[in-house]
């Protein structure tokens, strides 16, 4: 079967998207493949956990990237990302796998494919998309569930793919779902309902959105303004929410900082990820955004932020 993320068309029928016509176009095709990988030489690039433990590693391999979560699984990406296949442990759950390729792997096909993603949320209001980008941790989920929670579609959830067509800047719908912690997902969803786990090596939820259009937008929305959300240990002590304006040197370096990319060694890649970028700061407005870490300040959030858009009329 065939689905739809990011404006990508996935061939794989274990994923559980929306599904497409069989005559659709096959952009990415995922596949499980039991042959043994080609052993890297090298790995060019390390991501570790905040724990300083490895969690991603990044290899260039004839055709393309060998990519490895460590005791998870081996993903190998085809050169011109038409084309994935992954091997994962015997004791690793299918929910694992299917995470890792929806949010991480997918995110970065984008990147070399030609696209462009962010690490962020969006949302759709009555002025149009806005994002809510910032570190894992920072509550671009949290912010996004209470825009839901009073009646805005979700765009995206994590991973806000960004196109560029008739001047504008489109955020691009991903998938019909929201990742939170379990104290959030029960304080903005209920106790009482039942959440399945994201994958079983992490305490994330996953919240499933009824996709109508109520709750998900599926079409692709100019984005109007993007959130950099602030580090919580920025509103340590604090009660008051700021949306403070971010100047154009600023905006960029931020895009810059929660991009994704998979070859940083690249040289076309950034050059064009970089143009790109720059042309978004000149169309969309960038703001910080500071609030408490607590539940109870939420509602208060979501209505300073609507009333940080109204001058998008003006």
């Amino acid at each position: 079967m065939f689905y739809r993320l990011c404006n990508l068309v996935l061939g794989n029928g274990d994923l559980l998207l929306s599904p497409y016509l069989p005559d659709e176009i096959v952009d990415v095709q995922i596949l499980r493949d039991l042959r043994l990988f080609q052993t890297p030489s090298h790995w060019f690039m390390e991501w570790h956990l905040p724990s300083g433990e490895l969690w991603l590693s990044f290899a260039k391999v004839d055709g393309g990237y060998r990519l490895r979560f460590e005791k998870l699984a081996d993903f190998f990406v085809s050169t011109d990302g038409q084309k994935i296949t992954y091997q994962p442990l015997s004791s690793v759950p299918s929910n694992t796998i299917r995470h890792l390729i929806l949010d991480q792997i997918i995110p970065l096909v984008i990147n070399l494919k030609g696209g462009e993603a962010l690490h962020a949320s969006a949302m759709l209001t009555e002025e149009g998309a806005i994002a809510f980008a910032g570190n894992t941790g920072s509550g671009k989920s949290t912010v996004a569930a209470t825009f839901l929670q009073a009646g805005h579609p979700l765009l995206s959830d994590d991973c806000l793919a960004l196109e560029e067509k008739d001047g504008k800047i489109y955020a691009m719908p991903a998938y019909p779902g929201l990742r939170l912690w379990k104290d959030a997902a029960d304080e903005l969803f209920g106790e009482g309902r039942t959440h399945t786990a994201v994958a079983h090596y992490a305490s994330k939820k996953q919240v499933d959105i009824e996709p109508k259009p109520e709750t998900f937008c599926s079409e692709p929305k100019p984005l109007k303004r993007l959130y950099v959300i602030a580090d919580p240990s920025e509103s340590n002590g604090r009660t008051d929410i700021v949306i403070d304006p971010l100047g154009q040197r600023d905006s960029f370096m931020a895009l810059i900082e929660y991009a994704f990319r998979l070859d940083i060694t690249d040289k076309n890649m950034l050059t064009r990820q970089f143009r790109f970028f720059e042309r978004v700061v000149s169309k969309v407005s960038v703001r910080k955004l500071t609030y408490p870490r607590d539940f109870k300040f939420l509602p208060a959030v979501r209505e300073a932020i609507l009333k940080d858009l109204e001058d998008l009329n003006i």
